[in-house]
């Protein structure tokens, strides 16, 4: 995908390279149903696609620049939301987020650990691999 925005931006389609990036997997459906070109398997676009890639981005500006404003306005939202917890008085509000990340770190490696070294009974191997599977993800 990396090099398919790196292809778009330097064919002067900014719009749609901001597009994908503000939200990979809504953006290539949308580019997909307008012009049914797939962005997520590509590794080079040929001519033709480019020249739809940019008529979609010419008819589309508002839509594709209020896409992108939407995805800057929630990232300071999320900044303004901390922002706010940090003014807090309490001890807890301004260390949450560090209390979270912290205790799911050792919570992950504990668990990692223990199944990695101790045996674990066939009848639970698949209740293993699975929780094994989500901490990893």
């Amino acid at each position: 995908m990396g090099a398919i925005l790196g292809l778009l931006a330097n064919a002067g389609m900014d719009l749609v390279s901001n597009f994908i990036d503000s939200g990979k997997d809504k953006a290539v459906k949308v580019i997909k149903d307008k012009t049914g070109i797939d962005l997520s398997n590509k590794e080079k676009l040929s001519q033709a696609e480019i020249q739809k890639l940019k008529e979609f981005q010419d008819k589309n500006k508002d839509f594709l620049l209020k896409q992108i404003e939407l995805a800057n306005e929630d990232r300071a939202n999320a900044r303004d939301m901390q922002k706010e917890a940090l003014k807090q008085n309490s001890w807890f509000a301004k260390n949450f987020i560090y209390l979270f990340a912290s205790i799911w770190s050792i919570f992950s490696m504990t668990y990692i650990a223990l199944i990695t070294f101790y045996t674990i009974p066939q009848t639970s191997q698949r209740f293993a691999d699975t929780i094994l599977g989500f901490l990893l993800g």
